[in-house]
Formats: structure tokens, C-alpha cells, sequence
């Protein structure tokens, strides 16, 4: 980090201290969108990024330790930036990503880290500029989010309805996973917990498949039931509407 960044943020944040436009109805609107750094954040907030994209166009500023994500995201849903480090002023990531933004207009930014990267809004001309809450974020982020990504939804006025197609995995593939762990179905997925009761077949993570096996994602898409760590894994296999088994669950268990 330049020494000069602390500096530069204090005595230019008056720029951001003007007041944006009224919000509007414009048919069809760009956001930039930066996503969260770790893996089990970004799945937390994935339901809300993808249907932004169905009322707006997004492109998202990703860092490239979530590449592995981007090969079973839908390929036309988004446009996507890379970064290797959180690009800060000064900093060579930053005029990367200046570069490939060029002179395009958003009409809004999102930020989705906390804390949130006061760089972001030297970008471009943002206009509205939105974060999750803390009072060190004002001027630099105008719109200020409590309550998280049911606060975020009710902004854009998204529904929250089931989702089913978020992700793209080839069926070719899934069968042929399928066929190689040679499991009976129903298929649960056992994290870091205790083995239980199960009228079907058990994927063990650290046995049957390994964390940074590159299937896993595939794996967790075809399971019917996940038990265990509440982690990246976890929060894949809710948002694909996978059954959770809660620790308590020690006897039997069916899919309905």
C-alpha cells in the first residue's frame, strides 16, 4: 500500500460529497458489482447477484481466488474483471481495472466486502454508491445498507423467489461423477461431522473426495443431502436447495 493512500482518501473525499439524483425508472440499468473476497461469502451472496442480473446488466470485479467459481457460473449472466490483490489506488490492480472499465457508465456501485474498499469509487462517476453500514464508509459510499442482502432485495425491490438455474454444469459430466463414486442415491454429503443413519449413499469429505479436488462444486450439485461445517461448502449446497441436516438429526433420515 502507498504511503500517500491514507492521505490522498482524506483530502479527496469531498468529491463524493455531493447528492445523487432521484433513483428513478430507467428500463435498463449497469452495476458494478465487487464481490466478496472469500469463497463462502461470495456463495452467501450469489443469490442476490444473480438476480440482479435478471432486472439489469452486472459486471463483476472478482478476485482471481474465486476463478474456480467463474468455470460453472452461467457464461452470458455476467461480465467479469479479475483482480489478484483488492485494487487500491495507486496500486497496479487499480489501473487494471480502470483500463477495462474504460469510460463506461454504471448507474450503480456495489460494494459487497466488508470492510468496504474506499478506493472503489474513484473508478468511475458513480453517482449512487452502495455498502453495507459503517459510519467510516460516508461520503465515499452514499447509500448505506443495515440488515444485509434482505435490506439489498428490498432496495431494487428483487423477489425472492426459489431459484433453480444459477448454476452450469454439463450433465455429461454430473453422470460421469456419478458413475465414478458409485454411491446409491439419495447422496449425502458429510462434512466434518458424524456419520449418521442414512438410507442411501455417503459422500465423506477427506475420504471419498478430497476439499481441493476440482469435482467438489459438481459433487455438491448432484447430492441430495448435505450434513456438516457450516462453510463455503455448506453455503453451495443451501443455495442449490439441498437438504441440511442439523447435527441433531442422528436417526434415519429420507429425502421427502
Amino acid at each position: 500500500m502507498s504511503i500517500f493512500l491514507p492521505l490522498y482518501l482524506k483530502f479527496s473525499r469531498k468529491r463524493f460529497q455531493r447528492a445523487f439524483k432521484p433513483l428513478g425508472v430507467i428500463k435498463k440499468q449497469w452495476y458494478l458489482v465487487s464481490v466478496p473476497h472469500e469463497t463462502e461469502n461470495f456463495f452467501r451472496a450469489y443469490p442476490f447477484i444473480f438476480r440482479l442480473s435478471k432486472i439489469g446488466s452486472v459486471v463483476l470485479l472478482m478476485p482471481k481466488n474465486l476463478e474456480h467459481i467463474r468455470s460453472f457460473m452461467k457464461p452470458k449472466q455476467f461480465e467479469i474483471i479479475l483482480y489478484e490483490k483488492s485494487p487500491t489506488i495507486f496500486s497496479e490492480d487499480y489501473r487494471r481495472v480502470a483500463v477495462q472499465l474504460g469510460e463506461r457508465y454504471f448507474h450503480f456501485l456495489i460494494e459487497l466486502n466488508e470492510p468496504a474498499n474506499i478506493s472503489l469509487p474513484y473508478l468511475s462517476n458513480f453517482q449512487r454508491r452502495i455498502a453495507f453500514f459503517n459510519k467510516g464508509n460516508f461520503p465515499y459510499f452514499n447509500i448505506q445498507v443495515k440488515n444485509g442482502y434482505t435490506s439489498l432485495n428490498e432496495f431494487f425491490n428483487i423477489k425472492s423467489e426459489d431459484i433453480s438455474d444459477m448454476f452450469h454444469f454439463y450433465s455429461r459430466d454430473l453422470k460421469s461423477i456419478e458413475k465414478k463414486l458409485g454411491k446409491s442415491r439419495p447422496l449425502l454429503f458429510i462434512n466434518n461431522a458424524e456419520e449418521v443413519d442414512w438410507r442411501g449413499g455417503k459422500i465423506i469429505l477427506g475420504k471419498d473426495i478430497m476439499p481441493d479436488d476440482p469435482n467438489i462444486w459438481s459433487v455438491l450439485y448432484t447430492i441430495d443431502a448435505y450434513r456438516g461445517a457450516r462453510d463455503a461448502f455448506y453455503q453451495f449446497a443451501l443455495i442449490n436447495d439441498k437438504k441440511i441436516l442439523n447435527d441433531e438429526e442422528k436417526c434415519s433420515s429420507d429425502i421427502d
